[in-house]
């Protein structure tokens, strides 16, 4: 790309010709003139056809980067919707753990309450056989 100062210039450039040529213009007959005047069309024509065509890469260039831009956020957005599924997934799994160790540590609390039961019914048979046995050495 060219820097400001060499387009300047090129503009600057231009100018000078088009005074040279508008001068020479006055001083020459009308058949030169016209011939002038097509030459200068022609010129102006080619510069504008170059100016289009460099136009449309431009267009082409800031397309191509558009969809690039578009692709890339599409990406980021499904990324970012991975992430926080899989994160809702990761949250969901911990919850789920948890439940599991809570129902496990209820499950040993009621097995310690039943071996606790237990062991109060074996005192209580023991205590009844007992309560027997003395009732039938008093009879």
């Amino acid at each position: 790309m060219k820097k400001l100062s060499e387009n300047l210039q090129v503009l600057t450039d231009h100018v000078a010709s088009t005074e040279s040529k508008v001068a020479a213009a006055e001083q020459e007959s009308k058949e030169k003139v016209k011939a002038s005047i097509e030459k200068s069309k022609a010129e102006a024509k080619a510069r504008q056809e170059s100016f289009k065509a460099k136009v449309k890469q431009k267009q082409a260039a800031v397309t191509s980067q558009w969809e690039e831009l578009q692709t890339s956020y599409n990406q980021k957005t499904q990324q970012i919707k991975n992430k926080i599924e899989t994160e809702k997934e990761a949250r969901e799994v911990k919850k789920a753990k948890n439940r599991a160790e809570d129902a496990a540590s209820y499950a040993v609390d009621v097995i310690s309450f039943a071996l606790l039961a237990i062991d109060e019914a074996e005192v209580a048979l023991l205590e009844a056989i007992d309560a027997e046995a003395y009732a039938e050495s008093l009879a």
